[in-house]
């Protein structure tokens, strides 16, 4: 049984709630700032995974370049979105930053779990 892309996001959303937590509780930076950093790396992740579940496991023959120009289109899409968020709201860059790695934290703790495996006589 190898990692699930469902863990990671659940992880990822217990984490962050629980860093939004820490955060508004120690008053050291600001949560929103936390959950939109969170939320932005949540969104691309499940957005990437919809992404690729779609042209790989359609069935039909897609050409490595047409995978590839998906997801630059749509990371050039999100960091436009993303500019237009930092230009127009107030962030903290710092909170967001933390909120953004709470996702990476996710995939390294579901990397390392240990796996069940099964044996079979």
């Amino acid at each position: 049984m190898g990692i699930r892309l469902e863990n990671i996001e659940r992880l990822h959303a217990a984490l962050l709630a629980g860093v939004c937590v820490l955060s508004a509780l120690s008053g050291a930076m600001s949560p929103w700032s936390v959950l939109l950093g969170g939320a932005v790396m949540g969104g691309n992740f499940w957005l990437m995974r919809q992404l690729f579940r779609r042209v790989l496991g359609a069935g039909q023959q897609v050409s490595g370049g047409a995978v590839v120009a998906l997801a630059v289109g749509k990371f050039i899409l999100f960091l436009f979105l993303l500019g237009l968020v930092f230009w127009r709201v107030r962030i903290d860059a710092v909170a967001f930053a933390i909120g953004a790695t709470v996702l990476l934290v996710a995939c390294m703790i579901e990397a390392l779990r240990p796996k069940q495996v099964r044996v079979e006589a």
